[in-house]
């Protein structure tokens, strides 16, 4: 697999030629149609959509009902679910429990996209945003709309990978490098999304105004406030895919930054967008973190 190029990832493969968009679609708009196509791109085969699988968590996106932890009391050992935080007031003492051997951004990269335009344009200085550009980042926040968020990268003046990583690199991630385009098939890990979490509570991404108003924009939409959502998250962005591929969010709940990550356990149920997440176990997941916060 090339860096940043998801086409040769076999996951994604498969799910974009259910699609009829192999190499077709940008997959940072393809990770929250999460699919709806960037500017530019050609149009792709109609596909058809899957029937959900029956879950806790109902069907076509539908807002999830927290089901408690389903038996969960412990990832010691477990290689397909983690859970990660750190108290706000000491950023430093993260917590871990489980692991993950990949960990694709999917659409939680659709914040970095943002932070990115927030340095880059508009100095960090939220009011400065156009009308137009407003509309577009909470189109891309709380419906996680693909279109939006390769509208807003466009704005971008230079390499946007560069831009993403300068911000990551600004509050003291040295391991995550985001490519100029397919964002969402970017590495980053569950604990580096802790960091980041903590830093924007702390105002410390790009500027104060930056991070206050970033936070405020990760509101998602009813229908996709299962996992986090079930817990009081007061902000936080998700990620999902596919049947077999990770489904994750990082946020804030009460004091902590968290972030949350299953690969591919439990059923999966067609959301808004016509891609797939694992919601009852990303319930499970923001059950048993909760009462890892107390």
């Amino acid at each position: 697999m090339r860096d940043g190029d998801p086409v040769g990832d076999p996951v994604t493969q498969r799910h974009e030629r259910r699609r009829g968009a192999l190499d077709r679609a940008d997959p940072l708009a393809a990770t929250g149609r999460h699919c709806r196509r960037g500017a530019g791109a050609r149009r792709a085969r109609p596909h058809r959509r899957r029937p959900a699988r029956r879950g806790s968590g109902g069907g076509g996106g539908a807002p999830a009902q927290g089901t408690g932890t389903g038996g969960l009391t412990s990832l010691t050992g477990n290689t397909r679910n983690q859970i990660v935080w750190a108290p706000l007031s000491n950023p430093s003492a993260v917590r871990t429990e489980g692991s993950v051997s990949r960990y694709k951004a999917w659409s939680t990269s659709k914040v970095l996209v943002v932070a990115a335009y927030l340095d880059t344009v508009v100095d960090g200085d939220p009011a400065k945003i156009p009308s137009g550009d407003r509309s577009l980042i909470r189109a891309a926040l709380t419906r996680s709309d693909g279109d939006a968020v390769v509208a807003i990268r466009e704005r971008i003046p230079g390499s946007p990978g560069a831009a993403i990583t300068t911000v990551l690199r600004s509050i003291g991630d040295t391991a995550t490098v985001a490519p100029d385009r397919s964002q969402g098939s970017m590495s980053w890990s569950p604990r580096q999304q802790v960091r980041f979490m903590a830093a924007l509570a702390a105002g410390r991404v790009v500027s104060a105004k930056a991070s206050s108003w970033l936070l405020g924009q990760m509101q998602p939409i009813s229908a996709h406030r299962w996992g986090l959502g079930t817990i009081g998250a007061s902000s936080f962005k998700g990620g999902w895919l596919t049947p077999e591929s990770e489904t994750r969010q990082m946020g804030i709940v009460g004091g902590y930054a968290v972030a949350i990550i299953t690969v591919g356990e439990g059923p999966a149920v067609v959301q808004t967008d016509g891609d797939s997440a694992h919601v009852q176990q990303m319930n499970r997941l923001a059950a048993l973190l909760a009462k890892r916060l107390g």
